[in-house]
C-alpha cells in the first residue's frame, strides 16, 4: 500500500510513460493525416464536438461506476483483516485471563500459534490465481513476487511446534488447518481442567471469527472482479480516447478557422492531457480490483500481521520483540 500523501512523479511515470506516448504520437498521427486532407483535398476530417462530449461524460460515469466497486474490494479486505487482528489479540487476552494454573507453555504455543495462521493466511492470499493480472516491466518494480518456501519456514514453520506443521503440509488450506489445531488445543486444556468449558466456547467464538474473515478473504481472492464491467470499461474508454482527436480538431476550426504547426501542437497535446486523465481513472480502479497481489496498491498484511505480533508477545513479556515494519519510499507492504 503507498501511505504518502502526494505519489511522486517517478510512480506517476513509471505507470502513464506508455500510455503518454501512444497518445502523442496517435495525436500526431491524426494531426498529419488531417493536415493533409485539408492541404490537397480540401478535406476537414473531424466529428462534432457535440457528438463527442456526451460519450466522454457517460464513459467517465460508467468508469467512476466501476472504480468504486473496486475500491469497495479494497476496503473489505482492509476491515476483513482489521476483525483478524482484533479477534487474535482477544484471543491472546482470553488465554492470558483464562487459562488455570501453570499454563505458560500452552499460552506460549497458541500464542505463536496464532501468529503462524495469521502469516500463513497472508500468504496464501498472496498465491497467484488464474484472473491475477500480468505486470509490465516498467511497473513489475513494484509486484514484490509470490510466495517463497523461505518465507514459509520463517513466518510459519519458525512458530508452530515441527509436529504439527509436518501435519498440515499436505493440506491444501494450511491456515485453516491452524485454526483447527487451535481448537483442537483448547479441547485438550479442556479436557486437563485448565479450563471450563464456557470459557473454552468463548475463545472458540473467536477463532470462529478468524474463521468467518478467512472465508471473507478467500472469496475476495477467488471471485474476480466481474469482467463485463471491467472490460467494457476499458473499451468504452478506449473507444472514447480514439474518436477524442476529431472532436477537438472540431473545436479547434471553430475557434481559429486555420491551422498551423502550433495549432495542430496545442491539439495533440489537449488530446494527450484528456486521455491520460481517462486512462489513469481507468488504471486506478483496475490496480484496486485484487488487493492480495502482493502489489503496490494491495493490503499491507506485512505490516499487520507484525503488529498483531507485537502486540500479542508484549502481552506475554516475550524476549526479542521485533520491530515494526516499516515503509520503504512510500510502500508498507
Amino acid at each position: 500500500m503507498y501511505i504518502y500523501r502526494n505519489v511522486p512523479f517517478e510512480v506517476v511515470w513509471r505507470f502513464g510513460w506508455k500510455n503518454i506516448l501512444l497518445f502523442l504520437v496517435y495525436g500526431a498521427a491524426v494531426c498529419g493525416v488531417h493536415y493533409y486532407f485539408f492541404n490537397v483535398h480540401g478535406f476537414e476530417m473531424h466529428i462534432p464536438f457535440a457528438l463527442i462530449g456526451p460519450i466522454g461524460v457517460a464513459v467517465a460515469i460508467y468508469a467512476s461506476f466501476k472504480n468504486g466497486q473496486s475500491y469497495d474490494r479494497t476496503w473489505e479486505a482492509r476491515k476483513n483483516w482489521g476483525a483478524l487482528a482484533v479477534a487474535t489479540r482477544i484471543f491472546a487476552n482470553q488465554l492470558m485471563m483464562y487459562v488455570n494454573g501453570d499454563a505458560s507453555a500452552d499460552i506460549k504455543i497458541c500464542i505463536d500459534r496464532q501468529i503462524a495462521y495469521l502469516n500463513a493466511l497472508k500468504l496464501q492470499l498472496r498465491k497467484r490465481s488464474p484472473h491475477s493480472r500480468t505486470f509490465s516491466k516498467s511497473i513489475r518494480k513494484y509486484y514484490f513476487g509470490e510466495p517463497t518456501q523461505i518465507e514459509w519456514n520463517n513466518e510459519v514453520a519458525s512458530r508452530m511446534i515441527p509436529r504439527e506443521y509436518d501435519e498440515i503440509q499436505q493440506t491444501s488450506n494450511k491456515a485453516l488447518q491452524i485454526l483447527y489445531l487451535q481448537n483442537r488445543h483448547l479441547l485438550q486444556l479442556k479436557k486437563e481442567g485448565k479450563i471450563d468449558e464456557f470459557k473454552m466456547m468463548d475463545m472458540m467464538e473467536n477463532l470462529d471469527n478468524c474463521f468467518e474473515n478467512q472465508g471473507k478473504n478467500e472469496r475476495l481472492k477467488s471471485t474476480p472482479f466481474p469482467r463485463q464491467y471491467a472490460f467494457f470499461s476499458k473499451s468504452f474508454i478506449a473507444i472514447f480516447i480514439l474518436i477524442l482527436p476529431f472532436g477537438i480538431l472540431d473545436l479547434y476550426t471553430n475557434s481559429f478557422k486555420n491551422y498551423s504547426l502550433l495549432g495542430y501542437t496545442i491539439i495533440c497535446s489537449l488530446y494527450t492531457l484528456v486521455s491520460w486523465l481517462y486512462i489513469t481513472i481507468e488504471l486506478v480502479g483496475d490496480n484496486s480490483e485484487d488487493p492480495f497481489e502482493n502489489f503496490i496498491t494491495d493490503i499491507p498484511m506485512n505490516a499487520i500481521c507484525r503488529n498483531v505480533e507485537i502486540d500479542l508477545y508484549e502481552m506475554i513479556k516475550a524476549p526479542n520483540i521485533p520491530e515494526k515494519i516499516k515503509d520503504h519510499n512510500g510502500i508498507l507492504m
